[in-house]
C-alpha cells in the first residue's frame, strides 16, 4: 500500500513486506489449530507470506491489497509473477484491492490483518482499514489483528542520519524510497477496535509483537 505524507514523501510499505519464506513460527502455530471455516481474507496480503496457509482452514480465501502490490510483477514461490496473474485460475481465492474489497457483498467468517496496521503511517487510514475489515465479518465472525509493539533494533534506527520521528515510530529514507516503522502498543490497539466496533475476545504477546482475537459487536 502507498501512502503520500508531505513534500514529496510517499511511503511504499510493499518494500516492508516479507516473502512467504520468512514467516513466524508462533503465527504458524496458531493458524495450525483453527477449525475449518467457508470463508477468509487475508487483509495487507503482502508477498503472501501466510495466504497458504490460511487456506489450510478455509473453503475461500479472499486476498486484499493495493493495486500495485497486486499487479506488480515480483518473486512469488520462487517464481516471477503477479498475485493477480498467480490466482487468475484459482478456484478458491479472489483476488481484490482496497477499493474493490469494500464493494464486496460477501460477509466473512474470519479475517487476518497481520503486521498491517503499525506499518501505516496514517492515523486516518489505520481507521479506514479497521472499519473496512468489521463491514465483511459475519455474525460471529472473527478476525485477528497482529501489529509490533516493541523492537530492539528501533533506538539504533532512531539515531540514524536519515530518519525522522513519524507518529508512533519513525521514516526512514533509503535508496528504495521510504519506509514507515511503527510501535503500537496493546493497549492502544485495544481502544482503537473497542471504539471502531469490536469486541476483543483474546489477545497474546510473543516477541515483541500483540495478536488480538475480535468479533464485531
Amino acid at each position: 500500500m502507498r501512502y503520500n505524507l508531505y513534500d514529496g514523501v510517499e511511503i511504499r510499505t510493499e518494500n516492508a513486506a516479507k516473502p512467504a519464506s520468512q514467516p513466524s513460527k508462533y503465527l504458524l502455530s496458531i493458524m495450525s489449530n483453527l477449525e475449518n471455516v467457508e470463508s477468509s481474507f487475508d487483509y495487507g496480503c503482502g508477498k503472501l507470506r501466510y495466504s497458504e496457509h490460511i487456506l489450510k482452514s478455509t473453503s475461500i480465501l479472499t486476498v486484499v491489497d493495493s493495486e500495485c502490490q497486486l499487479s506488480r510483477e515480483q518473486y512469488l514461490f520462487g517464481r516471477k509473477t503477479s498475485i493477480r496473474s498467480l490466482y487468475e485460475r484459482a478456484n478458491v481465492v479472489d483476488v481484490y484491492n482496497q477499493e474493490e474489497f469494500d464493494l464486496v457483498e460477501r460477509k466473512y467468517d474470519r479475517g487476518f490483518c497481520i503486521n498491517v496496521l503499525s506499518a501505516v503511517p496514517s492515523y486516518e487510514w489505520r481507521w479506514k482499514i479497521v472499519k473496512s475489515i468489521h463491514r465483511k465479518l459475519a455474525t460471529g465472525g472473527e478476525v485477528l489483528f497482529v501489529v509490533q509493539y516493541r523492537n530492539s533494533d528501533f533506538s539504533r534506527m532512531m539515531r540514524m542520519e536519515n530518519t525522522r520521528p513519524w507518529l508512533d515510530g519513525f521514516i526512514i529514507d533509503s535508496r528504495r524510497g521510504y519506509s514507515f516503522y511503527g510501535l503500537l502498543p496493546p493497549q492502544r490497539l485495544h481502544r482503537f477496535l473497542l471504539r471502531a466496533g469490536f469486541h476483543v475476545t483474546d489477545f497474546k504477546l510473543n516477541e515483541g509483537s500483540a495478536y488480538m482475537w475480535a468479533t464485531a459487536r
